[in-house]
């Protein structure tokens, strides 16, 4: 083994043990797991049109499809529990934001297409093979990883939009991931090289060196950069090396995959004064799952610790009603408890958004099927770790 590949190993120890504990108290991820899903079904599942609901109930009775990114979140949650009835059902919706083509669109019959929700539609649909071992289901994801690679841009990386000219890091991140997961059940060895050159191009073109994370995107015509950054794509990276690591054995992905999981536990980024992650549910939980994915593969224990405590914070101080999520930072209620428990107000800052509530009352959080799925996801990935 490499030398830098033990220094990093050493260090874990160091972060798992220098992480706050004032947040520490015991939950069962398993059990939040599933008082999620039961939430999110519940709340959000309409049976009249076999579909997810945008709308909360509580704020309004009108039925509004749920956008694609957000059944592909929702879907991967119920998936991932075993229950194939639902997951069928999962399916039987996905089907109607497909078009001729192939692709699946924002909304049913729409004709906005994003690859990195298309990339999220893979990982479903692989999930739902895996459970149920139906051929057209490995069909249909095969078939869209080889749409979202003809998205390639002229000068790299993957366009965001379909045959626009943002190219996103999170679009080729996620094609990479859809990429590697799909090698795993055809063996189709140039998905790794796919998968590879994906990264090469984001670590040359999109890394800042300042700490290693990936700019927002760029756009191909201008080469104007986006300079924003969110915890997804790093978490959907630590997932991808750490396959690419599976299936290669070149410690080299290993490294890239330590080095970028112990980032986000060190730099200020991603991490607020308290401790905790600092982005909403739709775009940590995928950090969470890229350090279940480092971990399972790997057998690197030594951030267990450390990730169980950032959902147990989620547990604690995001949760709207049971098994419902929202953001503390972007509800009322939810800061308000915070400050309240911790006596913190350096932390977090609130700031009011009308479309966080049902007619812009702040007493009236919106809860959200996006949300909740995220939510599933998060404590579904701490269950894989513990």
């Amino acid at each position: 083994m490499q030398l830098s590949l033990l220094i990093f190993l050493l260090n874990l120890l160091l972060i798992a043990s220098a992480l706050p504990t004032l947040y520490k108290r015991s939950f069962d991820a398993e059990s939040a797991y599933q008082s999620a899903l039961n939430a999110t079904w519940s709340l959000f599942w309409n049976s009249q049109y076999d579909a997810f609901n945008l709308n909360d109930p509580a704020c309004t009775s009108e039925f509004s499809y749920a956008a694609v990114w957000d059944l592909a979140v929702v879907g991967k949650a119920i998936v991932d529990s075993g229950d194939v009835a639902k997951t069928e059902d999962i399916i039987n919706s996905l089907y109607k934001f497909q078009n001729s083509a192939g692709w699946f669109t924002s909304l049913p019959g729409g004709s906005e297409i994003y690859t990195d929700d298309n990339a999220q539609v893979v990982w479903v649909f692989l999930a739902a093979y895996e459970l149920t071992k139906n051929q057209q289901l490995l069909n249909t994801a095969v078939n869209l990883i080889h749409l979202i690679q003809t998205q390639w841009s002229a000068i790299g990386g993957v366009t965001w939009q379909k045959d626009e000219t943002y190219v996103a890091s999170i679009s080729t991140v996620e094609a990479a991931l859809a990429a590697v997961k799909v090698y795993e059940q055809n063996g189709d060895e140039s998905l790794l090289t796919f998968a590879n050159s994906s990264l090469t191009w984001l670590d040359e073109h999109l890394t800042d060196p300042t700490d290693g994370f990936y700019y927002d995107g760029i756009n191909r015509q201008t080469w104007q950069l986006n300079k924003g950054k969110l915890t997804y794509t790093v978490g959907v990276a630590i997932s991808t090396y750490s396959y690419l690591y599976k299936f290669t054995g070149d410690e080299a992905y290993l490294e890239k995959a330590i080095a970028k999981a112990s980032a986000t536990l060190q730099s200020t980024t991603f991490l607020s004064p308290n401790g905790a992650w600092n982005n909403q549910l739709c775009y940590v939980h995928l950090l969470f799952a890229g350090f279940a994915d480092l971990i399972t593969i790997t057998g690197i224990t030594q951030y267990t610790e450390a990730v169980t405590n950032q959902a147990n914070f989620i547990y604690l101080y995001d949760q709207l009603t049971q098994g419902s999520y929202g953001w503390y930072g972007s509800d009322l209620s939810l800061y308000n408890n915070y400050v309240k428990s911790t006596g913190d107000t350096k932390s977090i800052s609130y700031s009011y958004s009308a479309d966080n509530y049902c007619s812009t009352n702040p007493t009236q959080p919106k809860r959200s099927a996006l949300d909740d799925g995220s939510a599933a996801q998060i404590f579904y990935n701490v269950a894989r770790i513990n």
